[in-house]
């Protein structure tokens, strides 16, 4: 004997849940990485270009750059920094700040690349230690003691 009557079914199970596992919390966690990324080489792209200019020590340097014989007799008048090839800085509350930098500059006769050495004792005023200069002739002159010429240009043996 077969039952022909219809059965009723009963109240329906809710839908299955989307499970997306921890899918959308990486994509948060990925996403806020790469905006502190791009955030990190653009700042640090605008401060090699243009941001250190208003750095207290290099605006010092320039100063003195200006005010040097040998700079402008190797650069020109108008000395300044065009870029950082590289920079770098640390501080201690015992010994206090060292700075140093490798500068592109610019004066009206030529450019050349500019080494920079600073310190700053812990309440005290900065104070440059090297200050060399690489001339657009490939010479390197040492700014801080007036001597120059101390590396052949390249090519020359």
């Amino acid at each position: 004997m077969t039952d022909t009557a219809p059965t009723t079914p009963g109240p329906l199970p809710p839908a299955p849940r989307e499970r997306h596992g921890c899918l959308y919390g990486c994509l948060i966690a990925a996403g806020i990485f790469l905006v502190v990324l791009i955030g990190g080489f653009s700042w640090m792209g605008w401060y090699f270009y243009s941001g250190f200019k208003n750095n207290a020590t290099l605006k010092s340097v320039v100063v003195e750059l200006n005010n040097n014989q040998v700079a402008r007799s190797v650069l020109g008048d108008n000395i300044e920094i065009t870029s950082l090839s590289s920079s770098n800085f640390s501080a201690d509350l015992s010994t206090g700040k060292t700075e140093s930098y490798v500068a592109h500059v610019k004066g009206s006769k030529g450019e050349g690349t500019l080494s920079i050495g600073a310190e700053t004792p812990p309440r005290g005023q900065t104070h440059i230690t090297k200050l060399s200069l690489i001339g657009p002739d490939g010479r390197e002159y040492d700014l801080l003691s007036g001597a120059g010429g101390s590396r052949s240009p390249p090519g020359s043996i």
